[in-house]
């Protein structure tokens, strides 16, 4: 029974000493300019009036990240738990979408578990889609990724 209080003792005692050398929580700041990269595609690239097109996006982001203890941060630095992964196989549902002619899709409300992003095309003729995004951490940044091409003919 000794034994086992030595040793839960030491076990606290080693906790405590471990609780003393923390410097708190750890984010991580961007150290540099990103790349960012928006690939779109889209399926069906013909539809008729009325028909529905799926729409994907890959993002492709690279940057330094810095690990810094949180209490060090700057008031208003920009902040990140994880930095970004390299590639993200689907963000077509959070980037925005610049179309022409304007009003020319309409976007469903619907989340999509792969996060892909379904439209209604209402217009007649060539639609085009660009995907747009906000780089995390470069207050103004946007990319622009590659423009899609539907044919909405009869």
């Amino acid at each position: 029974m000794r034994s086992v209080s030595k040793l839960l003792v030491s076990a606290i005692l080693a906790l405590l000493a471990g609780c003393g050398e923390q410097r708190g929580p750890t984010v991580y700041v961007l150290d540099g300019e990103q790349s960012v990269e928006l690939k779109a595609s889209a399926s069906p690239m013909k539809v008729q009036p009325g028909g529905q097109v799926v729409l994907h996006v890959e993002r492709r982001t690279t940057g330094q990240w810095k690990q810094v203890p949180r209490n060090e941060l700057v008031p208003g630095q920009c902040w990140v738990y994880r930095p970004p992964v390299e590639v993200e196989p689907e963000v077509a549902h959070s980037v925005q979408w610049e179309v022409v002619p304007e009003n020319a899709v309409e976007f469903h409300a619907e989340y999509q578990l792969d996060q892909s992003r379904v439209a209604t095309v209402h217009a007649s003729g060539k639609v085009s889609l660009t995907p747009l995004d906000k780089v995390k951490c470069e207050e103004g940044r946007v990319v622009v990724g590659n423009t899609i091409e539907i044919d909405a003919t009869s």
